[in-house]
């Protein structure tokens, strides 16, 4: 078996780590960083994991996603740009979109990449020392709790709360991404606030009624008020079920 020692010698890591400045080492067990020379303004550990540097070297404010609602006079161009500042939108180099979970202290936990990758997955893939760490997710806008005490309305896709942030901005629109992520402690920093969750419908209620013992569970732990809207499960067709459409998709083909 590989030592991690040895590993650490053959990764690109201590290369990478080296181009910056930093020397990367293994000290009784233990993986250390420091600066070669600390007066090396190249100084930086934000390649390793999610940082503001990245989230910064990314920014972009013209997306794809936006242009059939902005096409269809839902939306603006300049809605679109205000939305992709506020929400720390980002480009990969060929054009997807990266959605970052940026907390409420402001701190980058990952960026989910498209609608299927995310950011951890690809660093854990091309760095082995980094295969053991497990990334925290929070709720896609949990970054805007400082906006004020508006009600926040959580829906599935982080496409669908940017574009609603536009045709809505009464509210603070946030995404729980994947159901996968959906824990208690996911929606705790939220404690206090009026929210309203927006399931994606299917034909078996299944998210309806996940969301709803959900928020039965934590009305019983917190003193805030938290609801589940029924009104895709209520006036969605079967159709409309079988295809699992989220909010923006109801409104948009309501209005067609």
């Amino acid at each position: 078996m590989i030592k991690l020692k040895e590993l650490l010698d053959k990764t690109s890591l201590k290369a990478a780590g080296m181009a910056v400045g930093v020397d990367i080492r293994m000290v009784d067990g233990r993986l250390e960083c420091e600066p070669i020379d600390p007066d090396d303004p190249r100084y930086s550990l934000d390649f390793v994991m999610p940082s503001r540097r990245m989230v910064e070297a990314c920014r972009a404010d013209d997306f794809v996603f936006c242009r059939p609602y902005i096409d269809a006079g839902m939306m603006t161009v300049d809605q679109m740009h205000r939305a992709a500042v506020r929400y720390q939108l980002g480009k990969t180099r060929s054009g997807v979109p990266m959605f970052w979970m940026i907390d409420e202290w402001q701190e980058p936990l990952d960026a989910h990449i498209g609608a299927d990758g995310w950011l951890s997955t690809l660093l854990k893939a091309r760095e082995p020392l980094l295969r053991a760490w497990h990334p925290r997710h929070c709720l896609f806008g949990l970054h805007l709790l400082t906006e004020g005490e508006t009600t926040v309305c959580i829906v599935e896709s982080e496409r669908s709360a940017v574009v609603l942030s536009a045709l809505f901005p009464e509210f603070l629109w946030m995404a729980y991404a994947e159901l996968s992520f959906v824990t208690e402690d996911l929606f705790a920093p939220l404690a206090g606030r009026k929210v309203v969750i927006y399931p994606r419908t299917d034909p078996g209620m299944s998210g309806y009624l996940f969301f709803d013992e959900l928020a039965e569970s934590l009305r019983r732990q917190y003193d805030w008020h938290i609801a589940v809207d029924g009104l895709l499960e209520e006036r969605a067709s079967d159709e409309q079920k079988e295809r699992g459409i989220d909010l923006l998709d109801f409104i948009c083909e309501g209005a067609s």
